[in-house]
């Protein structure tokens, strides 16, 4: 019998934290990486990765798949761009585990969630989100709290440009029942965007000053990109460097996307952007590609179909790259899709992004950190992002000459090129994709 399960051969190993590309061969056992060598073990499957890199799989700290009917689309599209391991729920979404685990009983990649700020106050019946939480309403979200975080939940998420009015010692209150819990992750989509993000992003930097948590600024550029990403970095980099623990994440996009219902498109929003409805296209139904400066439009939509998803095309470029090539931000997609539309950071966040890093000097081991070890590390991840013996055996194995996004506004879900397999060490990567020739239980070839 074969003294291992599969052997990675002849591929140039991507170490991103030491900053170092190898020629070696990887044998597998047991779902971990057993043996990095020059040698040529014996394996029951072989993968030839001959001009092809191998990197630890990409990592997503920030995605949604909150929508029961778009898991596994989000899922597979993660897949395909080299996605192994995600974390779902964020921005105040996460579900509760009773609400969403029947439904993600097979999920394509590793996948974890956090508790939701926002499903916490709907659990506890505060449906109202311009409205602060009763004290009693509040004892009872706390109480939830607890529970999720007992059972295994990976954090809190909060989200407070959509409750707007939500004061300090509601979430105060939160962040005191996560504290006895070690390493607890609260990823935060700070209070407002444009002109008001240097004060929202400090306002996450003075929690992270008095409470023992570990606090992340969700979507930095698709937050502060309005004139303001600078002044929040220097403010990021000097809370950072009197120790507290805070980190943050970008995609490599120039507009974002979400519910047109929300908050975030309340009157007042042309103000803050420099933009107004022009620059907002329809992201989801039946009127997906037209765009909000037809008469009557929003109004229409957002008082009969609030659920609409909008792409708003009003980030700063400049700006978005400046924050993404930070040595300190890692890479996230917050890929949200509504019935199978939305927007293309679901499927092509990972790719687009190392081609931005690549093409602004980074190196590959240096731009693949940031979509491996870094999120791993800021997540606190056991065994995952590195390749090391003992780890989780996730892979992307792709070939830098050809990786290449394609998802568009018109076409957001088509896979990128260049991503040859996925392979996923603890978890089965999916019974099969469509353009899949071999699923044997922990690998998949994504392209012939």
């Amino acid at each position: 019998m074969a003294g291992y399960e599969l052997l990675i051969k002849n591929g140039t190993v991507i170490f991103p934290d030491r900053g170092v590309a190898e020629k070696k061969n990887i044998a597998v056992r047991n779902g971990k990486t057993a043996e990095i060598t020059v040698a040529l073990p014996e394996a029951e499957s072989v993968i030839d990765a001959e001009g092809l890199f191998v990197s630890p799989g990409f990592i997503d700290t920030h995605l949604h798949d909150e929508e029961i009917c778009d898991g596994k689309t989000i899922e597979q599209s993660m897949l395909r761009q080299g996605v192994t391991t995600a974390i779902a729920g964020n921005c105040g979404c996460g579900p509760l585990a009773e609400e969403i685990l029947p439904h993600r009983t097979s999920p394509w990649i590793n996948l974890g969630y956090l508790t939701g700020h926002t499903k916490l106050r709907e659990a506890a019946g505060c449906i109202d989100s311009y409205a602060a939480a009763t004290e009693e309403q509040l004892a009872k979200m706390c109480r939830l709290l607890e529970r999720e975080l007992k059972n295994g939940s990976f954090g809190l998420s909060i989200g407070l440009e959509y409750l707007p009015n939500t004061p300090a010692s509601e979430l105060e209150a939160l962040f005191k029942t996560a504290e006895p819990f070690a390493d607890i992750w609260v990823p935060i989509h700070i209070r407002s965007d444009g002109p008001a993000a240097v004060a929202s992003t400090d306002e996450v930097l003075d929690y992270a000053k008095n409470w023992k948590l570990r606090f992340q600024i969700s979507h930095t550029g698709s937050m502060t990109a309005f004139g303001h990403l600078a002044e929040v970095l220097e403010h990021i980099d000097a809370a950072r460097a009197e120790g507290r623990d805070v980190t943050f994440d970008c995609y490599p996009y120039d507009a974002f996307c979400t519910h047109l219902g929300s908050a975030v498109f309340d009157p007042g929003f042309a103000e803050r952007w420099g933009k107004g409805t022009e620059a907002l296209e329809i992201g989801s139904g039946p009127l997906r590609g037209r765009w909000l400066n037809e008469d009557g439009l929003y109004e229409r939509l957002r008082r009969e179909a609030p659920e609409t998803l909008i792409i708003a095309h009003v980030i700063h470029r400049d700006e978005m790259e400046l924050c993404i090539c930070h040595p300190q931000c890692a890479v996230a997609s917050d890929a949200l899709l509504f019935r199978g539309h939305g927007h293309p950071r679901a499927a092509g966040t990972f790719p687009r992004a190392l081609c931005l890093l690549r093409s602004r000097g980074y190196t590959w081991p240096d731009a693949l950190r940031k979509c491996t070890s870094l999120p791993a590390e800021m997540a606190k991840l056991p065994g995952k992002g590195h390749i090391e013996e003992g780890y989780d055996a996730d892979f992307v194995i792709f070939d830098p000459g050809t990786l290449k996004d394609n998802a568009t506004f018109a076409h957001e879900l088509l896979p990128p090129t260049g991503i040859k397999w996925v392979v996923i060490g603890g978890r089965a990567a999916g019974r099969c994709l469509s353009q899949a020739t071999e699923d044997n239980g922990y690998m998949v070839r994504l392209e012939t």
